[in-house]
């Protein structure tokens, strides 16, 4: 997936990251040679809690992923939001969407040797490329979980690609996406989710119930980003359009909190 790095660049130059944070932390862990920075927001109390692994998108590490932790933390998650770029000195996707992925395992490793933190219960949260590494480890017969021993026991993933995937999930999982998408498209996800057999990838017919779809009318991608709506209507990364929906918002911040109480909360 193309990435956008020219979006990350306003977010960074017009909008600073420090006053976002409200409750949590940067922490740093290994994940193969690099050492990851993270932003892990922690309910108050001693816990343990359910927890939250975040992923970002191609555009990077910004103000999004720390709000959604907060959100997160708000709720009575522990949520750790993982910066896979920038410790690789990178600000594009290329050969770190595989990366993220198995970052994804070392921050579920870091989580689980927190007392604060119920190991059992965590799930992987993606946006756009952090949605296809959500995919990726959380797809049966995933060749990057059978390399780890931990086990995320739910996922979420906010407009994924869903071309290079079967559907078929080891785990539940949530799948939203804007209507208007044009990047990661709905109707590919809505072909993943019914089974249906595409160009370079023969699937399984068969609804996959382990899987629920959620598109938004009139949503595009980013629809989450609030830093969008200030720029107004939007942006265009190469020939895509990325905008803020605040219905799209208010109901996936509702769909995602209701999916995680009834997975991760016993």
């Amino acid at each position: 997936m193309a990435n956008i790095r020219s979006l990350l660049l306003v977010f960074l130059v017009t909008f600073a990251i420090a006053p976002r944070v409200e409750a949590g932390e940067f922490v740093h862990f290994k994940s193969g040679n690099a050492t990851l920075i993270g932003y892990l927001a922690r309910p108050m109390g001693s816990g343990p809690f359910p927890a939250v692994v975040l992923l970002h998108g191609s555009g990077g590490f910004h103000a999004s992923m720390l709000s959604w932790a907060d959100r997160l933390s708000r709720w009575g998650y522990v949520a750790l939001s993982v910066d896979s770029f920038s410790p690789r000195g990178r600000r594009g996707a290329g050969n770190v969407a595989n990366e993220q992925a198995g970052d994804a395992f070392e921050a579920l490793r870091y989580l689980t040797g927190l007392s604060q933190v119920r190991a059992n219960a965590v799930a992987l949260m993606g946006f756009s490329m952090g949605g296809m590494s959500t995919l990726a480890d959380l797809e049966q017969g995933s060749s990057i979980a059978r390399l780890y021993r931990d086990r995320f026991r739910a996922g979420i993933a906010f407009y994924p690609q869903c071309d290079g995937f079967s559907g078929l999930m080891s785990v539940p999982t949530l799948v939203l996406v804007g209507e208007l998408d044009s990047w990661t498209t709905a109707a590919a996800c809505i072909d993943m989710v019914a089974g249906k057999s595409v160009i370079g990838l023969e699937r399984t017919p068969g609804i996959r119930p382990d899987v629920k779809l959620i598109i938004y009318p009139g949503a595009r991608h980013g629809f989450d980003i609030a830093d969008l709506g200030i720029i107004m209507g939007g942006v265009t990364v190469e020939g895509h359009r990325l905008e803020y929906n605040e219905a799209a918002t208010r109901d996936a911040a509702q769909q995602v909190r209701s999916f995680l109480d009834s997975k991760l909360v016993d």
